[in-house]
């Protein structure tokens, strides 16, 4: 199955709103991050990771978000960390979307073939377990569908780091290249890190709409947390 891209526009563009009281203005501190989120047995949210490595409960939820009971998703979300009556601290979410994070397949299980429709990078940074990614796709209004190509693994067996390659799947369709608009992406690292490996180097490739193929370099280091 390919992870379409969720497009997140005004959803995420969300206004600090004042709250008066008296001749006192308070603004909320508004924060908008990558997430790992944990659901209950119902499929509400009922905590979440950052990428520095803090859990934190879900106090409230005003998107009212359901997913599959008892899983993980990798979310983007716009928050802010209060204190509950009951004195716990946690976060409001306010809006959320779902980042595109399929954990990485070979290139020969897509059945299609590998589609490699151009898109460019906005930012890239590595996070928990995960290398983050906001890409600027040119879209008018069709779906366009995103994956991620395991090209190459390999381990040195001597010092036990491990080299991964990986490659952009994107498949535009025949959806016109009108507007720009922004696609969410987060690459799972962690299945990486088994074996006793030391480290892993990761190479993402993607086409450009300057009709080259870019390659962007990270250095992950594994963590427990999840």
């Amino acid at each position: 199955m390919i992870e379409h891209v969720h497009r997140i526009g005004a959803a995420l563009a969300l206004c600090l709103m004042l709250m008066a009281c008296g001749d006192d203005y308070f603004v909320p501190s508004m924060k908008q991050d990558y997430l790992t989120a944990y659901s209950s047995a119902s499929g509400e949210l009922e905590s979440v990771i950052t990428d520095k490595g803090l859990r934190f409960p879900v106090i409230a939820d005003a998107t009212h978000s359901r997913v599959k009971a008892d899983s993980l998703v990798r979310v983007v979300c716009n928050y802010t960390e209060e204190t509950s009556s009951e004195g716990v601290t946690g976060i409001r979410i306010n809006a959320l979307v779902s980042a595109v994070a399929p954990v990485p397949k070979a290139a020969d299980t897509f059945k299609e073939g590998v589609k490699t429709d151009p898109a460019d990078v906005l930012s890239i940074w590595m996070g928990l377990d995960y290398l983050n990614c906001i890409l600027e796709v040119k879209a008018q209004n069709g779906a366009h569908y995103f994956h991620f190509v395991e090209e190459q693994v390999e381990t040195d067996e001597t010092t036990g780091h491990r080299t991964v390659s990986l490659l952009l799947y994107h498949d535009a369709g025949s959806d016109l290249q009108a507007y720009t608009q922004r696609a969410y992406l987060s690459i799972p690292l962690c299945q990486y890190a088994s074996d006793g490996v030391s480290g892993v180097t990761v190479r993402f490739s993607l086409h450009t709409y300057e009709d080259e193929i870019k390659t962007y370099t990270f250095e992950y280091s594994p963590t427990n947390t999840n």
